[in-house]
């Protein structure tokens, strides 16, 4: 059996619908996080790390599959949110680019005024020392969010 089909039979057993196109509407993108421990994929791939939990919109069953498959099969580009997610982990003073800053906004990591500031600031190439402080504050954030969610294990 290939990659897809067990990924394809994994998600289908656990929707509504018996249909993919339909099924894989039924999922959405809730946490990402970078994983250096083994962990497999649903489609079998192994290892992986770059873990991506879906959740089903009804029944709030959850899965974690590889960032492959979600951008793959599902469609959902994680892989802008893990660039960033990298670049930062690698230098807290680099900037998170558009995808993850809306992603941890949506998600509460960051307030709604964090992420107006990120937004207008991201492409700068030069800050302010103050909008460097902010930038900074504000990778501290998503970095302990995602410590709490198993990244840096």
């Amino acid at each position: 059996m290939t990659k897809f089909k067990h990924l394809r039979a994994e998600i289908l057993s656990q929707s509504f619908s018996p249909e993919w196109d339909t099924a894989v509407q039924e999922w959405e993108l809730i946490e990402v996080f970078i994983n250096y421990q083994t962990q497999t994929c649903l489609c079998t791939h192994k290892p992986i790390k770059e873990i991506c939990v879906l959740s089903h919109r009804q029944h709030r069953g959850r899965v974690e599959i590889g960032n492959c498959c979600v951008n793959r099969f599902l469609g959902i580009p994680s892989g802008t949110i893990f660039d960033a997610i990298k670049r930062v982990m690698d230098d807290n003073t680099k900037p998170l680019n558009e995808a993850a800053v809306t992603f941890f906004a949506e998600r509460g990591v960051v307030s709604t005024w964090e992420h107006s500031f990120y937004l207008n600031t991201f492409r700068k190439r030069s800050l302010t020392q103050k909008q460097a402080d902010v930038r900074l504050r504000i990778n501290h954030k998503v970095l302990r969010h995602l410590s709490a969610r198993r990244v840096m294990t």
